[in-house]
């Protein structure tokens, strides 16, 4: 029988970014935050971390994308990412949070995602911290098509429901091509957001978390992490703060530059951060 509860994480190296090392990142934030529940680790790569379980499959065939380097400028790198279809066969969990690694996490408010009634859960709206709308764009699959979900924060359990949608992800990818023409979404490399949005919606799905995906875009930069949590980045040129707030961030460069502090943070005896309200 599989664990009770626990978060998946997926981590590839590619030339320039250290998945594995964000996983650790990220992992020492959910065991601060989410104490009591395990953590799980796919990669290919030797690690040692704070992981319960680390399951070793190879990356498979992989696409490339662009990335923004410290320097600003825009590289095009490997991106691992066609394993994530897998997670419904790899996980040791009854209960599974599949979390992206540039998902950081600085309160407990996904504690309770264990205790929902439902099988199936993703972000449906995504909110840009900088109150720029960067992802006004991606709302919509295509101005004509559906709704795009978001697959950085993902909740399922074992059972027909999570077994039928991870099956269908599986063959989007398998045949993205066919779905690219059939749904009209940006031609690239595949992304794990859009197999989720087609399956949800071939499958009538309605699961979605209550508050919004809060987002860093990838052009803007993490700065610091603070001792009590605070969160500092810069953006155009002006720098801000936000406190008490889990965070998808993009530039994973940042997160790996300021890692260090965000390490300390995670392994400080501090009392459990509750959340903020969030968008």
């Amino acid at each position: 029988m599989p664990d009770d509860k626990g978060v998946l994480l997926f981590a590839y190296d590619n030339e320039s970014i250290s998945y594995t090392n964000l996983a650790i990142i990220c992992a020492l934030l959910v065991r601060k935050h989410l104490p009591g529940t395990g953590i799980a680790l796919v990669t290919n790569n030797p690690v040692d971390g704070p992981f319960d379980h680390v399951i070793h499959i190879d990356a498979g065939n992989s696409g490339r994308r662009t990335f923004r380097n410290p320097e600003g400028e825009v590289e095009e790198l490997t991106w691992h990412n066609k394993t994530r279809p897998l997670a419904y066969e790899l996980t040791p969990f009854q209960k599974t949070l599949l979390l992206d690694v540039d998902y950081l996490m600085f309160n407990n408010s996904l504690q309770g995602i264990f205790e929902t009634q439902e099988e199936l859960v993703c972000h449906k709206n995504v909110f840009d911290i900088t109150g720029k709308n960067s992802f006004i764009d991606d709302k919509l699959l295509h101005w004509s098509s559906i709704p795009m979900l978001w697959a950085t924060v993902l909740y399922f359990t074992k059972g027909e429901t999570a077994k039928a949608f991870f099956d269908l992800v599986s063959t989007v990818k398998e045949n993205y091509m066919y779905y690219y023409n059939l749904y009209n979404f940006k031609k690239g490399p595949y992304r794990n957001d859009y197999a989720i949005s087609i399956a949800y919606n071939l499958l009538s799905l309605e699961g979605y978390f209550d508050n919004s995906l809060l987002t860093l875009p990838s052009q803007h930069t993490l700065t610091d992490v603070r001792e009590d949590g605070t969160v500092v980045y810069e953006f155009d040129n002006e720098v801000s703060m936000i406190r008490n707030a889990n965070l998808h961030i993009m530039n994973k460069y940042s997160i790996l530059e300021h890692a260090n502090s965000i390490i300390r943070y995670a392994t400080q005896p501090t009392l459990i951060h509750t959340p903020n309200e969030e968008n």
